[in-house]
């Protein structure tokens, strides 16, 4: 099978691989149809690393993907050759404590697709998983739009978590005001979410025009630069209290100083973004004062059937996510884009089933 594969800094090819075997009977082999190219991707590409886990090349990156079931192994029963499915990548033990206490996302053994030391990725014609994580797609869905499904449940369970964290004295959701930090993937499906779930505040921050425009179309009451543009004064005027939420999208140090002048007391910072570098400091005297809570958000727990059901209500329409498709051939092309922020790429995709 072909497969796209890092073979150094910045450098990324097609080259034929071995197809991959099921090692359970509960697993399944599944043929890619669509994959997005993550941040997270992107940071592989551009620095070989994401904090202490790096890259051994040749490796195969992604985590986002749709696919066809190819095989089933004699356990499964819900699935049949044939079905079309969005993929939840976090491979989970099921056993450790935090399986235990429904926290398969921080699984003591867990294994995720397309990272250093753990799984190959999805950036190839074939890959192999358990059927548990394996999401049907309903018929209205695209292959694209199920690719998608993954970077829309980061933005959905950061949005759940900080809800369920809500003081029990706060105004009604709906009366909310959060801010999202970054109109990328994540962010820009955080505000989907954010929309339904009955938020209507909502304030957005991106250096990067094309997904300024996204967020103001999806719904956003205010857009502003942040690299160019002294916000600060022009949110608070709006917003004399201050925010109740932001969500930082972008894992950069200034949106995190941005967000601690942005909150109220008792605000919540949500911290989604990967940055760059190995640390990220707050001014703590300020956060203390005004008893600013960090949350820190890892990936997404137990959402995929729920952005399933939102993207197939066409309430929330997730496809504008997806720009149009390259082939698995120009794979580097589509990195390039992405990394460069050209062309309107707001999550570039490869569409297996272009020649």
């Amino acid at each position: 099978m072909k497969a796209a594969v890092l073979t150094g800094l910045r450098r990324i090819e097609v080259r034929d691989i071995p197809l991959p075997g099921r090692r359970s009977e509960t697993d399944v082999l599944l043929r890619t149809a669509a994959a997005g190219i993550c941040g997270s991707d992107l940071h592989y590409f551009r620095h070989g690393r994401i904090g202490d886990q790096a890259v051994s090349y040749p490796f195969i990156v992604g985590h986002e993907c749709s696919a066809v079931v190819e095989e089933t192994g004699s356990g499964v029963r819900k699935l049949r050759p044939g079905d079309r499915v969005a993929v939840d990548p976090a491979v989970s033990c099921g056993e450790c404590d935090q399986c235990r206490s429904g926290r398969a996302h921080t699984c003591r053994r867990l294994l995720f697709l397309g990272c250093p030391g753990q799984l190959s990725g999805c950036l190839a014609e074939y890959l192999v998983l358990p059927a548990r994580n394996c999401h049907p797609l309903p018929r209205g869905l695209t292959m694209v739009e199920g690719a998608l499904i993954e970077p829309f449940t980061i933005g959905l369970y950061a949005l759940k978590l900080w809800l369920s964290l809500r003081d029990p004295h706060s105004p009604p959701v709906g009366e909310a005001r959060v801010g999202i930090l970054g109109a990328g993937p994540i962010g820009l499906g955080l505000l989907l979410a954010a929309k339904a779930k009955g938020l209507s505040s909502i304030f957005a921050t991106d250096p990067v025009s094309f997904r300024r425009n996204a967020a103001r179309a999806s719904g956003a009451v205010w857009v502003g630069r942040p690299d160019t543009e002294n916000l600060i004064p022009d949110l608070l005027a709006r917003n004399p209290q201050g925010l109740d939420a932001v969500f930082e999208c972008c894992g950069d140090q200034a949106a995190l100083d941005q967000a601690a002048d942005l909150l109220k007391p008792g605000g919540a910072l949500v911290i989604i973004g990967i940055p760059e570098t190995g640390r990220i400091s707050f001014d703590i005297d300020r956060m203390r004062r005004r008893e600013i809570r960090i949350l820190n958000v890892r990936r997404q727990n137990d959402t995929t059937g729920e952005a399933v059901s939102l993207a197939a209500s066409r309430s929330t329409d997730i496809s504008f996510l997806g720009t149009p498709a390259l082939p698995l051939r120009e794979v580097s092309s589509a990195f390039q884009q992405a990394s460069d922020y050209r062309n309107g790429v707001l999550r570039a995709i490869i569409d297996f089933s272009l020649p």
